[in-house]
């Protein structure tokens, strides 16, 4: 077995454990459709400006999720829905407290050599 697909199954073993892994997430696409998928969550709002060296405060949230859970969902083209009149893809997830966000997809990069999508989030007003 090559490196990258030890790598690969890795990532799903480490994934799928509810107990050390992955955090439930909910995605909501456009249509209204949804699923709850693990993955690995994130959400920093404040972070080092590397040129001025200034704290600056914003939304910095992003989930990983593997693909084949996406494509066993029926979500296989989760994307960012640049126009503000269309329903965007939804995220919601927990923060440490057990405090639900819903978040709006901005930006999404597939990793199709292990099989993981990184998905940016931008907050999001119901």
């Amino acid at each position: 077995m090559s490196l990258r697909a030890t790598a690969a199954a890795d990532l799903v073993g480490i994934l799928q454990d509810t107990d050390t892994g992955g955090d439930s997430v909910t995605i909501t696409a456009p249509d209204g459709s949804t699923a709850v998928v693990l993955g690995f969550t994130s959400d920093i709002h404040l972070s080092v400006d590397p040129g001025t060296g200034e704290l600056v405060s914003g939304c910095k949230a992003s989930v990983s999720v593997l693909i084949s859970d996406l494509e066993d969902a029926g979500f296989g083209a989760i994307h960012s829905v640049a126009d503000s009149s269309s329903r965007p893809w939804l995220i919601t997830m927990a923060d440490s407290k057990g405090t639900e966000t819903v978040y709006k997809v901005v930006e999404t990069n597939p990793d199709r050599s292990v099989g993981l999508m990184l998905i940016f989030l931008g907050e999001y007003e119901q």
